[in-house]
């Protein structure tokens, strides 16, 4: 059996003190089990200081234990589970416990809080894909009304009572298997899987509010807002789009005014329009040269700039060093 136990306050730190029991080195935050432990892989990601998360997506080969310690601080936790185990799977907290037996299927979401201590303990052979998002109060408090923000708060103090109440939608589903099938090796899929957690954290939490608070206005958008900032996202996503679209052509593809379309992909992907779509060419430019796939002045081309010159300035202010650096 294998215990690996850590604090939550830092996702991509806990990564880091894993691979040392381990012992295996991380790359980026990436971590791949020692096929004695396991296969699959754990990434975790500090959005800011204020929020973080970890994915998991392994099959054990041994009984693993992960075991939360507790914090004096209340900050919340929403884990999203995928579990298909082969013997047992067990959760234990300070005050309560839940076991399932062989070839069962779990599908859940799960509130929980900082201040308790929380047991996993997975079976040799069970299948695991997990998203842990980490929640500092005054980040909490920052979007949500004082009340919504109270009853978040009590409501994840209950332990395992409620540990499945909420069931995950075919719309969440569709983002999970997004976020486990990016390749993570490559710096537009982590930044893809970053922007799909985001959407699949704001959709749960909206629909959590809507559910427990039918009546509240938060600053949290609606279903349908999430809806068209993802295609926007899509747009300006294209590998090739050689022209960043008009800010009407946008709103249009959106169901939003400009102005509100701004504000809402300012919010949702912490980037401006243009800079998230020149964020996202200039890192496929990079991949092709690094790659070799295309020389400095085809990826220049294919992502739109006809002045190689320009181009060389605008990859400079977004990585610090030239193209051609990337040859030599």
């Amino acid at each position: 059996m294998i215990r690996l136990t850590y604090v939550v306050k830092d996702f991509e730190q806990m990564v880091e003190d894993w691979s040392k029991i381990l012992k295996v080195k991380p790359d980026h935050h990436l971590l791949s089990l020692p096929a004695s432990v396991g296969s699959g892989y754990l990434y975790a990601n500090n959005i800011n200081e204020a929020m973080s998360f970890l994915v998991m997506n392994v099959k054990f080969h041994d009984d693993v234990v992960l075991e939360r310690k507790a914090l004096n601080e209340i900050h919340l936790l929403l884990y999203f589970l995928h579990v298909n185990v082969a013997d047992f799977y067990e959760i234990v907290s300070d005050v309560d416990k839940i076991k399932f037996g062989p070839n069962v299927k779990r599908r859940s979401i799960f509130l929980s809080s900082t201040n308790y201590p929380l047991e996993i303990t997975y079976s040799k052979g069970t299948e695991v894909q997990l998203i842990g998002v980490y929640f500092k109060s005054s980040l909490v408090r920052k979007f949500f009304k004082k009340d919504i923000f109270h009853y978040l708060t009590e409501y994840s103090q209950v332990r395992l009572k409620d540990h499945d109440r909420k069931a995950i939608s075919d719309e969440e589903n569709k983002l999970l298997r997004e976020i486990f099938e990016t390749d993570l090796k490559d710096d537009f899929g982590k930044l893809v899987l970053h922007n799909r957690i985001l959407l699949l954290v704001e959709k749960i939490l909206n629909r959590f509010l809507v559910d427990e608070f039918p009546d509240s206005k938060t600053k949290g958008s609606k279903e349908e807002d999430l809806d068209g900032l993802k295609e926007v996202e899509f747009m300006l996503s294209e590998k090739e789009l050689e022209k960043f679209p008009s800010i009407k052509g946008l709103s249009r593809v959106a169901l939003m005014s400009g102005t509100k379309l701004k504000k809402r992909f300012k919010e949702v992907y912490g980037m401006k329009l243009y800079e998230f779509y020149n964020h996202n060419r200039l890192h496929k430019a990079k991949q092709w040269i690094e790659s070799g796939e295309t020389n400095i002045k085809e990826a220049a081309y294919r992502i739109g700039f006809a002045n190689l010159s320009n181009f060389s300035k605008a990859f400079k202010k977004e990585f610090g060093f030239l193209p051609s650096q990337l040859k030599n």
